[in-house]
């Protein structure tokens, strides 16, 4: 699912509740990795529920999870937006905005919020 067609998705949702399931409706998307594969990825820590999240430029390559459906929905998000930047745009990604533009992040609470700015960051470092 590209992020075009996550932004048109979203603008039809006219509450909070329409837009949480449609984040669960997202993470079933969210391919499940082996526990052999998540031992290898980086655990972003501060988020309130476990999360891992791999970074590659060139080829890019994108590897996230969480345990759980929440942040997994928001996690294709983070993907699918991710995927087909630029490196430019990518030294400009506002992992905040993104999610301010689709209405979500006021009901994010802090510590989800923390995890997201560390994947945000940990793109950053790899740029």
């Amino acid at each position: 699912m590209s992020i075009d067609e996550i932004y048109i998705q979203f603008a039809n949702c006219k509450s909070w509740e329409e837009r949480y399931r449609l984040l669960i409706q997202l993470s079933k998307k969210l391919p499940k990795p082996t526990e052999e594969e998540l031992a290898q990825w980086t655990e972003i820590h501060g988020c309130e529920s476990r999360l891992w999240f791999e970074f590659q430029l060139e080829p890019r390559i994108i590897k996230a999870y969480s345990d759980a459906r929440l942040m997994q929905g928001l996690l294709v998000i983070v993907t699918a937006s991710l995927s087909t930047q630029s490196r430019e745009e990518l030294k400009l990604f506002n992992i905040q905005k993104l999610f301010d533009d689709l209405g979500i992040t006021r009901h994010l609470t802090s510590t989800r919020l923390n995890g997201l700015n560390q994947i945000e960051t940990r793109v950053k470092q790899v740029i």
